[in-house]
């Protein structure tokens, strides 16, 4: 229960998310099954390796806005489908506790005009590997203040929209599961997956 993995239909498996519940701006939470997924996983201690925001493109299209190397950059909702399709990852989704639609609209327009195309922020990756194995001692971003990491990007976005659940520098997919455990976010898988 509350994780969207591949369902029997008609013979084969497929994910099941109903895009009438989804909002601009819901976090798509991702356990990846990749070296590097399990590798933060594995650092983190976490469920999770991958977090993003979920925007509707003027075409009526939903889009993952995935910050991953090497840039920034708009994701087909369907691809991330087909993951979980493959065995390759499984969805959560989350919002903020007492967020609006129209916040979410404002957090996925900053993402696209801040942070879509930006470099990925491989420079935060040693700092964040430190805080992860010892503790958070610096307070200062830990990367380039022109590239983003996928937690990074969520945290700005919603941090601009008014709701600054990570409340602190180099948030990780480890911190945003903290925040839907203390009740900051909300866990909105059941209501996207059917």
């Amino acid at each position: 229960a509350g994780v969207l993995r591949g369902a029997e239909a008609g013979g084969r498996m497929s994910p099941r998310i109903d895009r009438t519940r989804l909002r601009n701006g819901m976090i798509l939470h991702a356990r990846t099954r990749t070296t590097f997924g399990w590798l933060i996983r594995r650092v983190l201690k976490s469920w999770g390796s991958h977090d993003a925001l979920l925007w509707e493109g003027y075409s009526s299209d939903w889009w993952v806005c995935d910050a991953m190397p090497p840039v920034a950059r708009l994701t087909p909702l369907h691809e991330w489908e087909q993951r979980v399709l493959d065995g390759q990852a499984e969805l959560r989704f989350y919002w903020p506790a007492g967020a609006k639609a129209m916040d979410g609209g404002v957090a996925a327009k900053w993402w696209l005009q801040h942070v879509r195309n930006s470099p990925y922020d491989r420079c935060a990756f040693p700092r964040l590997l430190l805080k992860a194995l010892f503790m958070d001692v610096w307070e200062r971003q830990a990367g380039k203040e022109w590239a983003f990491y996928c937690t990074e990007s969520v945290r700005g976005a919603w941090q601009y929209a008014g709701f600054d659940v990570w409340g602190k520098n180099n948030p990780t997919p480890g911190t945003t599961e903290k925040r839907v455990a203390s009740g900051a976010l909300e866990d909105w898988t059941g209501q996207v997956s059917v």
